[in-house]
């Protein structure tokens, strides 16, 4: 029967306790529980999945995972401060400063690449606004909502928008469990229930209930709404986008960056 995941003993370093995924060592370690045993020594090595085994037979003896609970007692009843393996989760506030920096790059990025859309739009804008003042008239505004040719530059600009979204945001969380915003908030993203990096899947399914969705005229924008606020009364803190993958946001600690997840097999 094998061990299930948690943190045991580290076999490399006496005194300190490692992460078992179920199946190999990873690099994620804790300070030593009180009292646990500790258990076979033996130098950790990179296996070719990418993770961590012994160079003698390293599966951790089959106890109870310690909690890093246990050294200060449960945590009280409702919602999680940690991972089950003890990852600090990260505060809404630093998410949203996240999110507004990630949201002015992106916002960057697709003006530049979607520059021609937005002139051709301005152009209709100053051809209406003609012999007013530059100042548009409800009925102008009326106007330039129905001319299809506001409309076509608007879904290009948007599909842009989105186009760019995705480039920038799904291969930096598969590669580095963050996008440049969480980087300069010190967060990770990861799953609830074991560390490492977000696989493909999971990177994409994230980015679209983020992203894509937020993009889908006023709909989106009261979807992003409830989904900011959704980690306030969130158990495990999880925004609306988490769901779908089941990932979290957690604070960035030190060490070596980890692994990316194996891809899923058929």
């Amino acid at each position: 029967m094998s061990t299930s995941p948690g943190w045991y003993p580290d076999p490399s370093a006496p005194g300190r306790l490692r992460w078992w995924d179920g199946a190999a060592w990873t690099e994620h370690t804790h300070g030593e529980a009180p009292g646990a045993v500790q258990g076979a020594h033996g130098q950790l090595t990179r296996s070719g999945g990418g993770g961590l085994t012994l160079d003698k037979p390293g599966a951790p003896a089959a106890q109870p995972p310690w909690s890093p609970a246990a050294q200060g007692g449960a945590p009280p009843a409702g919602r999680a401060r940690t991972t089950p393996d003890g990852q600090p989760l990260a505060a809404l506030g630093m998410r949203l400063l996240a999110r507004f920096l990630d949201g002015l790059i992106v916002l960057l990025l697709a003006t530049v690449a979607g520059w021609g859309y937005l002139r051709r739009t301005f152009a209709l804008m100053e051809e209406a606004t003609r012999g007013s003042g530059g100042m548009l008239t409800p009925q102008q505004i009326t106007g330039l909502a129905t001319d299809p040719r506001v409309g076509e530059n608007s879904l290009a600009f948007t599909l842009t928008l989105i186009a760019v979204s995705a480039v920038y945001t799904v291969p930096m969380l598969r590669y580095f469990g963050a996008t440049p915003g969480k980087l300069l908030c010190r967060l990770r993203v990861r799953r609830w229930d074991r560390p490492g990096l977000p696989t493909w899947s999971e990177s994409i399914r994230r980015w679209m209930l983020a992203d894509m969705l937020g993009n889908l005229g006023w709909f989106g924008a009261l979807y992003q709404v409830l989904d900011y606020l959704w980690p306030l009364w969130d158990k495990r803190r999880q925004a609306l986008h988490d769901k779908w993958p089941g990932t979290v946001v957690v604070k960035r600690q030190a060490g070596p960056r980890p692994e990316p997840a194996p891809a899923a097999t058929a």
